[in-house]
């Protein structure tokens, strides 16, 4: 139920930015309010309790999205989740709207996973091998696994492409014992 909700105001909020909008800038308000409303748990109390009056609550949201220096539509989005009770769903909120927003610009995100770290070059070989195989623009995720001895496994939504040395090894274990 909360994913439901969630992305019924992430798609929402996207509706009324419009198609030309700067999705990246409000992202980025959003997580900036989202560290706020993780780091302060009195913030979070005074938010999802009922008890607090709703002048208070909302005085006090105005005040963090002053100086956040949050836009007028990202600030209208976190008054409409604080009047709603929503405020607890906000990390929910922030991932559904990063989905819908990659999904509106044709953006697939790619999870890669190295032994250790690429470097510039290697990153952007890996981009343009993607931007190839998906025909869409992509948002690589690198991190890091040692366990995976050398090469990459990626990620794309739920197929995994394993080009690493244990997966080889593995696949080689499978034929040499039947399996």
């Amino acid at each position: 139920m909360p994913r439901a909700v969630a992305n019924r105001y992430a798609r929402a909020l996207a509706d009324v930015l419009g198609p030309a909008a700067d999705y990246r800038r409000v992202l980025q308000e959003i997580d900036a309010f989202a560290a706020v409303y993780r780091e302060y748990p009195e913030l979070r109390a005074a938010f999802e309790t009922p008890a607090a009056k709703r002048g208070q609550r909302l005085g006090v949201l105005n005040a963090v999205l002053a100086r956040l220096g949050t836009s007028l539509v990202t600030s209208n989005f976190f008054r409409v989740l604080l009047a709603n009770y929503r405020m607890g769903l906000l990390e929910e909120i922030r991932q559904a709207f990063l989905k819908t927003v990659r999904e509106r610009l044709g953006i697939v995100e790619v999870k890669v996973t190295t032994a250790s770290p690429l470097s510039q070059e290697e990153q952007e070989a890996l981009r343009r091998r993607f931007i190839q195989l998906t025909a869409h623009q992509v948002e690589l995720q690198f991190t890091l696994e040692p366990a995976l001895i050398g090469g990459v496994v990626a990620q794309i939504g739920s197929t995994v492409y394993d080009g690493s040395v244990r997966g080889a090894l593995e696949r080689m274990r499978r034929q040499l014992t039947g399996q």
